[in-house]
Formats: structure tokens, C-alpha cells, sequence
């Protein structure tokens, strides 16, 4: 949650249900040039106890058409498949599902993916995607009946726009430039600690060298003594 605020994907606004930490209540601004432009629609994203070993669920709450949204609202997309293969769907690559090191933010840009361009291949909606398949202008013409039907976002939520939005893409830039400078330090002081550690083997070595010629110095002394 604190990373999808610090740093949120474009048009996605994120806040727990109430005080649990495995509800999110989620906006999703539909994306332009889309049907769905315009449109801002409510998601919950429930996670498994053993996340992030396995998937969380994305279901619309608010009315949605859409090739890979189920009628009851639940998304179907790969990353929200659990890892490994899957017999019924041999197409799908095991590196196209969900991964433990993949997060919100990449589950979230897959999805304004979908809403861009949907998979008809493997639809979970069979009827919408024969419709944006064979009858185009009647698939845009429902989505944009959706839209009226839309409850209004409660005046908080305030749907970022880090990419698009002048004043938020300099703050956006501004942190990225700051996290840059930190990574410099960080790797000017892992040098500067390297140059003391090649310093204190040098001198070691030194001592060693030292130590190595007084011995041979005391045979010599020996063979003169003799």
C-alpha cells in the first residue's frame, strides 16, 4: 500500500477496507482512447494469507464489459493466475503468470493493458468478446452506457495522474532524481570502503614482506657467523 502511494500507477487510486490489511478498495480510471474513458470504476483486491507465494483476486465492483472480466466482475488476466503451468490453458506461458517478486503496481498496469487492448484468445466473457470482436461500435455503445450508470467517487479519492499530470510528473521526476543521488552515495562509499579494505591488505602484505626479510637477513647473519 505504501509503495502504491509513494510511487502510483497512473489513474489507480488505492485504500484498505476498513482496517484490513488483505481488502483494498481500488479506482480504476478508465484509460483514454478507450472505451472506457471517463469512467472511474470501483475494484476490490483481496489477498491469499500465504501472499506473495500466490495471487490476489481483482473483482469489479462496479457493472463492467470487457472480454477478460467474468459477469460477476472478477478479472481473468495471467498474472493473477497462480505460478506453475496449467493444463487447460497450454498457451499460457509460465512466465506470464504470477511470479512472488511482482507487485500491485505490475498486477495494475496490466490491467490498463487489458482495458486497452483485451484478449479475445482467452476470454472469460464469451459474449463481450464475440461484441468487440465482430461488433465493435455495440461494444463501445454498452461501455458507454455503463458509464451513466457509474456511482460517483467518494470526494476523497483523489486519482493520481504521474504521467500525464504537469505538477505530479515533476514530483515524480524530483523523487526519481533523488533516489538516483542516493544510489551514487551509496555506490561512492562501497568504493571508498573497498580502497580502505585494498589499503589495510596492502599494508598487511607490507608487514608480511617485512617479516619475511628479517628472517632471511638473520640466515645470512647466521652463514657469516659460522
Amino acid at each position: 500500500m505504501k509503495m502504491m502511494q509513494e510511487d502510483p500507477v497512473e489513474g489507480i487510486y488505492c485504500e484498505l477496507v476498513g482496517d484490513n490489511l488483505f481488502q483494498w478498495r481500488i479506482y480504476i480510471e478508465g484509460p483514454g482512447d478507450s472505451p472506457y474513458q471517463g469512467g472511474i470504476f470501483e475494484a476490490r483486491m483481496e489477498f491469499p494469507k500465504d501472499y506473495p507465494m500466490a495471487p490476489p483476486k481483482l473483482r469489479f465492483i462496479s457493472d463492467f464489459w470487457h472480454p477478460n472480466v467474468y459477469k460477476d466482475g472478477r478479472v481473468c488476466i495471467s498474472i493473477l493466475h497462480p505460478p506453475g503451468e496449467d493444463s487447460f490453458n497450454p498457451d499460457e506461458r509460465p512466465e506470464e503468470r504470477w511470479l512472488p517478486t511482482q507487485t500491485v503496481s505490475t498486477i495494475m498496469l496490466s490491467v490498463i493493458s487489458m482495458l486497452n487492448a483485451p484478449n479475445v484468445n482467452s476470454p472469460a466473457n464469451v459474449d463481450a468478446s464475440v461484441e468487440w470482436r465482430d461488433h465493435r461500435p455495440e461494444f463501445i455503445a454498452r461501455c458507454k452506457k455503463l458509464l451513466t450508470k457509474l456511482k460517483s467517487v467518494p470526494s476523497h479519492v483523489k486519482i493520481p495522474h504521474p504521467d500525464t499530470d504537469p505538477v505530479e510528473r515533476e514530483k515524480k521526476l524530483q523523487k526519481m532524481r533523488l533516489e538516483t543521488e542516493l544510489n551514487l552515495y551509496d555506490d561512492e562509499d562501497e568504493g571508498d570502503e573497498g580502497e580502505e579494505e585494498d589499503e589495510e591488505e596492502e599494508e598487511e602484505g607490507d608487514g608480511e614482506d617485512e617479516e619475511c626479510s628479517g628472517n632471511y637477513h638473520s640466515d645470512a647473519e647466521e652463514n657469516s657467523k659460522k
